[in-house]
C-alpha cells in the first residue's frame, strides 16, 4: 500500500476530530454516560493509529510488506466497531460489537 504512513496518520487525524466532536457534544449536553466511547476513540482511534503512522514513517521496508496493509485495514474496522460497540454496551443495548472490537483491536495490536 503506497503512503501507508499517510493512511494510519489521516485515519488518526478523522478519529481525533471524531473524538473532539463527541467531547463537545457531551460537554453541551452535560450527558457523560458515553465517556468510555469516547475515550477509547480517542486512545486507539486517534494515538494508536498515529503511533502505528509514525512506526511505519520510520521503518518503510516494513510499510512495504502486504501485512502491513492488512494491518491498516483491521485497525481501521476494530477502531470503528470498538467505540460504538462501548456505546452499546454501556447503555445496555448489547455487547457483541463491542466484543467483536475488542478483538480486533488486539489482532491489529
Amino acid at each position: 500500500m503506497k503512503n501507508l504512513p499517510y493512511y494510519f496518520i489521516g485515519a488518526a487525524a478523522l478519529f481525533a476530530l471524531a473524538g473532539m466532536a463527541f467531547g463537545l457534544y457531551m460537554a453541551a449536553s452535560t450527558d457523560y454516560t458515553l465517556a468510555p466511547a469516547h475515550a477509547h476513540n480517542n486512545l486507539l482511534g486517534w494515538v494508536s493509529m498515529a503511533i502505528f503512522g509514525l512506526y511505519y514513517r520510520a521503518v518503510p521496508r516494513v510499510a512495504a510488506s502486504r501485512i502491513a496493509s492488512i494491518h491498516f485495514w483491521v485497525a481501521l474496522i476494530a477502531n470503528l466497531i470498538f467505540p460504538i460497540g462501548i456505546g452499546l454496551a454501556v447503555t445496555n443495548r448489547g455487547e457483541a460489537a463491542a466484543a467483536i472490537g475488542g478483538v480486533l483491536e488486539i489482532i491489529s495490536m
